[in-house]
Formats: C-alpha cells, structure tokens, sequence
C-alpha cells in the first residue's frame, strides 16, 4: 500500500512539475549556418489563473558566426525590420502562450515569432527524454513546419551583465 501511494505521489509530483524544467536559457543555432546566432530565456507568467510559457530573445551572436555576443537586452543594437514598430531583437518576446500539456510531455497552443521575416506560426516545445540538454522548438502552419534544435545554456555561461537576470515578473510584450 505504501509502495503504491509513493508511486502516485510521484506520479503527480513529476506530472505536476514537469513544466517548470523547460525554463531557462537556450543557444538558438542559425538554420543554414548551423551557428549560434541568439540566447533565448524561458520563463513562465501568469495568464489570469493558467501558467503560460514566453520566451524573450536576451542576447545576439556576432553576423559573422565567430561566436561572440555582440549584444544583450541591455544594449541592443539590431532592429527587427520586419516587425511592427520595428523594435530592437535582444529584448523581443518571440514566443508567448504556450500552455503545458502533462499528457505529451511539452509546451503547446503558443506563438512563436520568427523576428527576420515578422512572420508568426504556432509552435510546440518539448524536450526528447534521452537529450536532456537539448531544446525542441517548432513552429507550423498546419500540418507543416521547421523543427530547431536549441542548447540548454547555464546562467554562467551568459553574459556577466545578464548573470543576475530575473524573469519572475516578466509578462511577454506581444507585437503581431
């Protein structure tokens, strides 16, 4: 009998938390380059009574692909062209609404913004089981999609002036 109730009690404890492991910072990876091209955060806010998943670009790799941060949320410097009102992309929010399914194991029903073209998709989020430090990030319309591939990064692995960052209150600011 205890046995079976500590296996329910985990079942609804891991269930229960199974969302909160997606927050966090990720390398996004350039599709033609297959290069770093911008670290995203993750973070989950609050949607009148549901906890929803948005994701904020905070900093930019160089153009060039050498690897370097050549700008965070703190100066931004690159203007997403082709989004209304046409603001900086290190300090954009490129995904919102995603809600947690706990029966598939992933972030769905959400947006996600692709800030060179302005262009906005549905998108699903989910981590494969045997990648733990990988990041599936897909946005589709209909049927059809793209697939990346993002790279779970530490807070010391960002730059010293986003160490400290703090996303409790972040809601995400969505231009469509």
């Amino acid at each position: 009998m205890k046995k079976a109730l500590f296996s329910i009690f985990g079942i609804l404890f891991l269930g229960s938390a199974g969302a909160t492991p997606l927050t966090g910072f990720y390398q996004t990876i350039d599709d033609g380059t297959q290069k770093p091209k911008s670290i995203v955060a993750l973070y989950e806010y609050n949607d009148g009574d549901e906890s929803k998943l948005a994701g904020r670009i905070i900093a930019l790799y160089d153009k060039e692909g050498n690897g370097k941060i050549t700008e965070t949320m703190n100066n931004p410097i690159r203007i997403a062209e082709k989004v209304e009102g046409k603001p900086k992309m290190a300090g954009l929010d490129i995904i919102w609404n995603m809600e947690w399914d706990a029966d598939d194991f992933e972030y769905e029903d959400g947006k996600i913004m692709d800030p060179k073209k302005g262009s906005v998709y549905r998108s699903v989020i989910w981590q494969e089981k045997n990648e733990p430090k990988k990041l599936r990030v897909r946005g589709k319309i209909g049927p059809f999609g793209r697939t990346q591939t993002w790279n779970v990064m530490n807070r010391s692995d960002l730059p010293s002036d986003l160490q400290k960052l703090d996303t409790k209150n972040w809601k995400p600011v969505v231009i469509e």
